[in-house]
């Protein structure tokens, strides 16, 4: 008797778990959904901007890697290549938060004069 209410009880608290788990994925759906929609919505001036954005990243940390590489084989490419990497994904990660910003920005002054 005691062993069938433990089962419940512990079929309970599974099937609680479940439901908790669902219901936070639902949410997180329906929250990349709406970033969807915002993005697929915004003015062309803006999604430039953000590729433009992207495109910067992904230059600045390829870069970063390749020194980070070369540092790893013993290439020594210039005197402070640590420092440099370390630069290099600072200020790429910097110039690609003020770019999606100005862009979001941008995307609000713009769609705030076309209303």
């Amino acid at each position: 008797m005691v062993y069938v209410r433990l089962v419940t009880k512990y079929h309970e608290l599974e099937c609680g778990v479940k439901m908790n788990e669902e219901r936070k994925t639902k949410k997180f759906q329906a929250y990349i959904n709406t970033i969807e929609k915002r993005l697929a919505s915004m003015n062309r001036g803006s999604k430039t901007l953000i590729r433009i954005a992207s495109a910067v990243l992904l230059a600045g940390l390829l870069s970063a890697g390749f020194f980070v590489i070369s540092s790893l084989f013993g290439l020594r490419l210039l005197e402070n290549q640590p420092q440099m990497v370390e630069w290099l994904i600072i200020y790429s990660l910097r110039v690609w938060v003020m770019l999606v910003c100005g862009s979001l920005i941008l995307d609000y002054l713009v769609g705030g004069q076309k209303s």
